[in-house]
């Protein structure tokens, strides 16, 4: 079977990070490969020395732009001096040559309109394209393309659009989301249609916003190529599904680059919230997590102001509770954070008559734990914590009630997971976790389900439409309750900047291996306690409810 042929329009072979990846993952696709650079040359401006090529811009774009432009080169500058000192980061202020693939290469003089925006093919180059006999072209240079070259190959072209396109049009990607203090960055990949905006969505997501630029860029370029690679092996095999027909009303403005005064009031808020946080974790330590209880048989409406406290340990704090009924004793079992080591553990505290106690570690490893999900199999107990600085997903096994456990098995290899939660459900097993996926770690932005039918023999399976929630609003775990056959999955909500601010309960009301459906029961924000900031983490079992809340001061 013949690979589908794609070509890359660039504008020079020095590339970005994010090509040259992209390059990289098609090596691997068996549907499609990379046949062809084409490569845009701009006639007018490539032989100009830098005083014309400023007396230009200062023509085209007046002397406001010019100084904004000036200003955001500043700020770009000294964040990347920033972060290529640290080392995961380093790589993305790179340049990458791109012969070292040896593709084919072709070079085109595009039409450019009179502001450098709009970029039209003369004849003579599409016919150089058209018998190339590709069919498909990834959008990698800039410009906004019209005319025919939309129409050359049989699949069109697709781009990105680096920002949510009902609200964030235009660019810089990813900065005038932080300005806004917007919780989410979005970003859509679209088959390319004449007007603006106007091309079918192929694929949309969004994440977590970062209160750093360059972070947030980063994040953004890292996050959309790997979805890029997988919407294209999907076009090219016929099997791309969800394709979003309908075009969604523009609701905002076109963003362009900011001006001189929002970028110095970016420069100094970004400075004045790192500082901030330094001083918070260096000096003052003053947020820290709770757990909290309440007996109650109404999970779903509950006054929640009446919950007694779990008092936390001196140096540590308590999070991620999940309970068990024993002996008509309740157990909760938590992430105990030892904040002078900067780890945590797992301990287990008693509940009864509204006395808590703790009765000590359950679970302790070289590597963070948190998140004890607790489910039974075969009447044994295990737990599933998170483990996430092993790059794995781990199972224990209880042998000896509460606090003796030994590791059964890694369930999945070779990732970054956070949060997961396992469950037995229409003949299957199913795992739900979050994963993170590029250099900046992430975990509140996808929910990816696994599924087997022997929990501790078989290899567990990716869903066909992984990530099935890519939406920080929702797609975090924070949290599972079964009632009665039904299954309720909690999740976290962030804010700006701020992790953990809210959950959710939702009620699955579809898991197989063609889709996954969830309804939004209700919510619970962070008001229930004085002076708290946040809430993450909410169960339930045989009477006894548990949440954990962000108090923004010592008591």
């Amino acid at each position: 079977m013949n690979k589908a042929r794609v070509g890359i329009i660039v504008d020079n072979l020095n590339s970005s990070k994010q090509i040259f990846d992209f390059i990289k993952m098609s090596l691997k696709s068996k549907n499609y490969e990379v046949t062809h650079l084409i490569v845009q040359r701009n006639s007018a401006g490539s032989n100009q020395n830098l005083f014309k090529k400023i007396k230009n811009y200062l023509k085209k774009r007046g002397i406001k732009k010019f100084l904004s432009a000036v200003t955001f080169k500043i700020i770009l500058k000294l964040e990347s001096l920033f972060f290529k000192r640290i080392k995961k980061f380093s790589s993305f202020f790179d340049t990458y040559s791109l012969k070292e693939f040896d593709l084919n290469i072709i070079e085109v003089y595009p039409i450019i309109s009179e502001k450098d925006i709009f970029y039209r093919y003369s004849e003579n180059d599409l016919q150089k394209i058209k018998s190339l006999d590709l069919n498909l072209l990834i959008r990698g240079g800039t410009g906004i393309l019209k005319g025919e070259i939309l129409k050359v190959c049989k699949n069109g072209i697709i781009s990105f659009h680096h920002g949510d396109n009902e609200f964030y049009r235009g660019g810089p990607p990813g900065f005038w989301e932080i300005v806004n203090k917007e919780t989410r960055t979005g970003f859509i990949i679209q088959k390319l249609g004449e007007e603006l905006d106007s091309g079918d969505v192929l694929f949309k997501g969004y994440f977590t916003t970062h209160w750093v630029y360059t972070l947030n860029l980063i994040n953004l370029l890292e996050k959309s190529n790997i979805f890029l690679h997988q919407v294209i092996d999907k076009l090219t095999s016929n099997t791309l599904e969800n394709e979003i027909k309908n075009k969604n009303k523009i609701l905002g403005p076109i963003y362009t680059l900011p001006p001189v005064p929002t970028l110095i009031f970016y420069f100094f808020s970004t400075l004045k919230r790192f500082l901030v946080k330094w001083i918070n974790k260096t000096l003052i330590q003053n947020q820290n997590w709770n757990v909290a209880y309440q007996f109650t048989d109404k999970w779903k409406n509950i006054d929640l102001s009446k919950v007694k406290k779990i008092p936390n340990p001196p140096n540590r704090y308590l999070a991620d509770p999940f309970i068990v009924k024993k002996n008509e004793n309740h157990y909760c079992f938590v992430e105990d954070y030892n904040i002078k080591n900067q780890k945590g553990c797992i301990s287990v505290y008693e509940i009864n008559n509204n006395i808590c106690k703790e009765i000590g570690v359950a679970l302790k490893e070289n590597f963070h734990l948190s998140y004890p999900f607790l489910f039974n199999y075969e009447n044994e107990l295990y737990m599933c914590p998170e483990t996430h600085e092993a790059q794995d997903i781990r199972l224990y096994k209880c042998v000896e009630f509460p606090l003796k456990w030994q590791f059964v098995k890694s369930l999945i290899t070779n990732v970054s997971a956070a949060d997961t939660s396992i469950f037995f459900k229409n003949e299957k097993w199913w795992l739900m976790t979050n994963l993170s996926n590029s250099s900046i770690e992430d975990h509140a932005s996808e929910l990816h389900i696994f599924s087997c039918k022997n929990l501790l023999l078989d290899e567990w399976k990716p869903h066909k439409n992984n990530p099935v929630i890519f939406d920080p609003f929702y797609a975090r775990n924070g949290g599972f309750i079964s009632e009665f056959d039904n299954f309720y999955r909690v999740y976290q909500k962030p804010g700006f900047d701020n992790y953990g601010e809210s959950l959710g309960v939702s009620k699955i009301e579809e898991l197989n291996d063609n889709n996954y459906k969830e309804n939004n029961e209700f919510k619970v924000l962070p008001n229930f306690i004085k002076n708290i900031k946040g809430t993450h983490t909410y169960n339930f079992s045989d009477g006894l409810l548990v949440l954990d809340y962000l108090k923004t001061s010592k008591e």
